[in-house]
């Protein structure tokens, strides 16, 4: 009767241990991760291209639901010193399948754009509201790092900016970016996963 008595209470207190142990599990913990890419795109000011970086950071507050913000800066080539930036933050949803979580994103924020120092004013920077849109997907390369590959659309809401160039030495007056600007931002990078979510284990599916 005793040996009954002490089996039945070592297998009672294993099965409260298992317990707080799934515990943990159950209550999924917010998964946060940061990362930095490379920026090529289309400037939507000249037909040239711009190339330079990004920086990002999610939360994911749900299985499929967070939030994201993200920070990028991006010279236009060849002759024109001009550049964009913009900071932006929104929601985001996203699906894990293994290694494969891909997401939609809608934000909001305020972009910058940097002119040649021979416009407007002598390379004013003026900043305007802009909504983005974009998706892609993260790669889980191991418990700690990944990869992404995305791409972005965004809306300036600029209606227009007087200014003065100048041509030959000789002061003109125009209106630039009288119709907003719609840039397209296509990224690749890195990223580091501080904890949350393990998406190394096998194909989760949710």
């Amino acid at each position: 009767m005793k040996r009954i008595v002490l089996i039945l209470a070592m297998l009672a207190s294993s099965s409260s241990l298992a317990l707080g142990q799934n515990i943990p599990g159950a209550t999924r913990p917010i998964n946060l991760e940061a990362g930095v890419t490379f920026v090529y795109g289309n400037p939507d000011y000249t037909p040239q291209h711009d190339v330079g970086y990004g920086i990002f950071g999610l939360a994911d507050v749900t299985p499929h639901w967070g939030a994201e913000l993200n920070y990028h800066s991006a010279s236009i080539q060849r002759n024109s010193p001009a550049k964009e930036t913009t900071f932006e933050y929104g929601i985001r949803y996203h699906r894990d399948y293994g290694r494969y979580s891909p997401f939609l994103r809608a934000s909001g924020g305020r972009g910058t754009f940097h002119f040649a120092p021979d416009f407007y004013q002598h390379g004013a920077s003026p900043s305007y509201n802009i909504a983005v849109f974009g998706g892609g997907v993260d790669i889980a390369l191991t418990s700690r790092i990944g990869i992404r590959a995305s791409g972005e659309y965004q809306h300036w809401f600029t209606s227009g900016v007087s200014g003065t160039e100048v041509i030959n030495n000789v002061p003109v007056q125009a209106v630039y970016l009288p119709h907003g600007l719609t840039p397209l931002l296509f990224e690749v990078g890195v990223s580091y996963h501080f904890f949350g979510g393990n998406k190394i284990s096998g194909f989760s599916g949710r």
